[in-house]
């Protein structure tokens, strides 16, 4: 419900826009929306849709692999913290849509120099936010495990993952945004699937109704990601639940 109280607003304002332009620079919502069914129906956005799904997906996948176990370690060795904190700390506010011209020369113009820049994107502030859950779990949790002579493997599932594993979805919620505009740009480049690539191939042609079809299912992807990662954090953490 509260998704499509948000949809009707936008949904206004966007009638309210059209009708006080009223060019073709703003089209119609009705018309624009029966063009993206259109497109959807004959598998041309559809595929659109998929590339990028598959890239954001996999660059994600890809970032939690490497920034869980790297952000663990870290928590847990000061000697290491002391040595790889002040690294993430400078690379961080680095925008790495600078990064993408670098990627292509090391990985090729295909999908694996996207996915490895969304991967980047959302690296950082997963393991700055895992090392910080690690960091922030009491001393008197640690000390009790070691007396009741815990191993590590039930140190890290009873104490440590459940420490971190909303941290990791909150570095997901803020990170998705980011890792959709960068997909877009990035789709833009030696692309001929994507969300991105359609947007702008649909502006070049001055094809208004193509191009804001393209923005609003980029717009659903966003969605969509964000109603997975409130599902699987609430399944995974059921004190999460609303």
């Amino acid at each position: 419900m509260r998704y499509l109280r948000g949809f009707l607003v936008v949904l206004l304002f966007w009638y309210a826009l059209a009708l006080l332009i009223a060019g073709p620079i703003i089209p119609y919502p009705h018309v624009v929306f029966a063009h993206l069914l259109k497109g959807i129906l004959s598998a041309n956005m559809y595929l659109h849709l998929l590339f990028s799904l598959y890239r954001i997906l996999t660059g994600t996948v890809l970032a939690l692999l490497l920034a869980i176990p790297s952000g663990l370690a870290i928590g847990r060795l000061k000697r290491l913290d002391r040595i790889l904190s002040p690294t993430l700390y400078l690379l961080y506010p680095l925008p790495k849509i600078a990064f993408l011209p670098v990627f292509m020369v090391l990985f090729g113009i295909g999908d694996l120099s996207k996915i490895i820049l969304i991967a980047v994107i959302i690296f950082f502030p997963a393991t700055l936010t895992i090392r910080d859950g690690v960091k922030e779990i009491p001393f008197q949790y640690l000390e009790l495990a070691k007396a009741y002579h815990l191993t590590s493997r039930q140190v890290l599932s009873d104490i440590v993952w459940p420490s971190i594993l909303p941290r990791i979805f909150s570095s997901l919620r803020i990170t998705v945004g980011i890792s959709l505009s960068v997909l877009f740009v990035s789709e833009t480049y030696a692309s001929t699937y994507g969300l991105g690539y359609t947007i702008m191939n649909n502006w070049v042609m001055a094809n208004y109704v193509g191009m804001y079809a393209g923005i609003v299912l980029l717009s659903l992807l966003g969605l969509l990601l964000y109603i997975v990662i409130d599902r699987v954090e609430q399944l995974v953490i059921p004190a999460q639940a609303r």
